[in-house]
Parts: C-alpha cells; sequence; structure tokens
C-alpha cells in the first residue's frame, strides 16, 4: 500500500493505483498485480472467440437463407405449372422473398463483424 493520490484504476479490479504502480501491462492496460492481467487476457481471449463464432454464426444463417429463399422460389415455380393454385404460389414467393431479404441481412452483418 501506497501513501499517495490514485494515478490510475486497475481494468480487472477496479483497485486505485498510485503513480509508481500505475503502469500499463502486456495489454496496455493498467492491472494492480499479475492475477489481474492474466485474468483480463483471458477476459479478452474470450471476448475475441465469441466475436468469432458470432461471425461464423451469421455467415451460416446468410448460406440457409439462401438456400431457403431459393427452394421457396422453385416450389413457387413449380406450383405455378403443377398446381396451379394461386394461394400456393403467392405463398412460396413470399417466403423466397423473405428469405433472401434475410440472407442478405445476414450476409451484411457477417461483413461488419469481419474480423
Amino acid at each position: 500500500m501506497h501513501n499517495s493520490e490514485a494515478a490510475g484504476i486497475c481494468a480487472w479490479c477496479g483497485r486505485a493505483l498510485c503513480a509508481e504502480c500505475a503502469k500499463p501491462g502486456a495489454t496496455d492496460r493498467m492491472t494492480c498485480s499479475e492475477h489481474c492481467a492474466a485474468a483480463l487476457a483471458r477476459n479478452e481471449k474470450a471476448l475475441q472467440l465469441i466475436l468469432q463464432k458470432s461471425f461464423q454464426t451469421a455467415r451460416a444463417g446468410a448460406f440457409y437463407s439462401y438456400l431457403c429463399g431459393g427452394l421457396s422460389l422453385a416450389a413457387a415455380v413449380g406450383a405455378k405449372f403443377y398446381l396451379p393454385s394461386p394461394f400456393l404460389i403467392w405463398f412460396c414467393g413470399g417466403c423466397s422473398v423473405v428469405f433472401i431479404a434475410s440472407g442478405v441481412w445476414y450476409g451484411l452483418i457477417a461483413r461488419k463483424q469481419k474480423p
């Protein structure tokens, strides 16, 4: 313990640090101990893993939305020729539009998150 004014705060636990102790660690963030520095590093690694998985999930969502949109469009075309039911044609066509639009949306999200 030092008897001086606080010059910083530990990025992990929030403890006040004096000017002598307030030195950035390996992550350029101030920590009060090696334990806090290790916990902060684990936290940063977990956050990067979550962001990477989120990117992969958005790409998979875009792929499956495009796939469902294509299948719904094929069903609408098939319904036009094999089962001339206006409801079925419009329903499959509408589903196709919604799935393709959601695929575009997921694709944009995946592009924004790309690490």
